[in-house]
């Protein structure tokens, strides 16, 4: 039986065991105090000893719903066309929000790259700038998020996520239900630099056992992947890229957590080629040269 004085109540209520307010008691077994201990905790059971009195908590929060989040109409782009799925994620925060006031955007000062600003069009009420602070950016969404208050979405370049990989470990222990979108995935980002090259972050978030992860490949499949986010529990994380890809699917396409598509077939095929998010786009030309 180990002591953890803050949390554990016979500490809290029982000073006369020389624990409680003591120090060099963290982690560490009770010892020769334990019987008497464990004999007050089975006091307490019967009811033999009062437990002492706290005033009950006034519940004045208003009710509010975050289930079945959509987002506020269709995406509206043309085949062909290219958009960032950075620029549809601005977009797709900004419908969900239309559609459902608890939908908040929380960012590290990039909003302008992220494009989770567009969501102040809506309300600036519904965004919280957390600064360069990407601890802080994820504690705080926790807290917006705790007691299904909000659906929270917090973004950055996905390089800065590792800045913040004990929060987001605390975030499963947590059973907390958050969004992260990283954006400036991988090396294409080019004119940006190393620094800011998203790598590592991905086998990052893949070893969150409670993590969904979303790479859309296009505009279309960046916003429904923001609109599954927001209905699926526990961690999810959507990464998106910096330069504009060519829209592949269909304004009115549907996408599922853990289904693939398939975007081009021929009854001659002979060789399977699977591709994620910008990879899509170098697939397809391929597809096109050797058709």
């Amino acid at each position: 039986m180990y002591c953890v004085p803050y949390y554990n109540s016979v500490c809290y209520y029982n000073s006369d065991y020389g624990v409680a307010d003591h120090e060099n008691w963290h982690g560490k077994p009770f010892g020769d105090k334990a019987g008497s201990i464990v004999k007050n905790i089975e006091e307490r059971i019967a009811g033999n000893v009062p437990a002492p009195i706290a005033e009950s908590p006034v519940e004045d929060a208003p009710v509010v719903s975050i289930k079945n989040i959509r987002l506020s109409s269709v995406p509206a782009y043309k085949k062909g066309e290219t958009v960032a799925t950075r620029v549809a994620y601005g977009t797709a925060l900004m419908k969900l929000a239309q559609n459902n006031s608890r939908v908040i955007g929380l960012d590290g000062d990039t909003k302008n790259s992220t494009y989770s600003e567009k969501i102040k069009k809506v309300s600036t009420d519904n965004y919280i700038e957390c600064y360069i602070a990407e601890q802080n950016l994820v504690g705080f969404a926790i807290g917006a998020a705790c007691r299904d208050r909000n659906v929270a979405f917090r973004s950055t370049f996905a390089a800065f996520f590792t800045r913040a990989f004990d929060q987001i470990r605390k975030d499963a222990m947590s059973q907390a239900n958050i969004n992260c979108v990283g954006s400036h995935a991988g090396v294409s980002i080019g004119e940006d630099g190393p620094s800011q090259m998203a790598l590592e972050y991905l086998a990052m978030f893949r070893t969150i056992p409670v993590c969904t992860v979303f790479y859309p490949s296009d505009a279309v499949s960046c916003e429904r992947a923001c609109e599954l986010a927001a209905n699926t529990r526990g961690i999810c994380f959507i990464r998106t890229s910096r330069p504009a890809t060519v829209v592949i699917y269909n304004n009115e396409a549907l996408f599922q957590v853990g289904k693939a598509k398939v975007v081009r077939e021929n009854p001659g095929d002979k060789v399977v080629l699977i591709g994620v998010g910008i990879t899509m786009n170098v697939i397809l030309l391929l597809c096109y040269i050797y058709n």
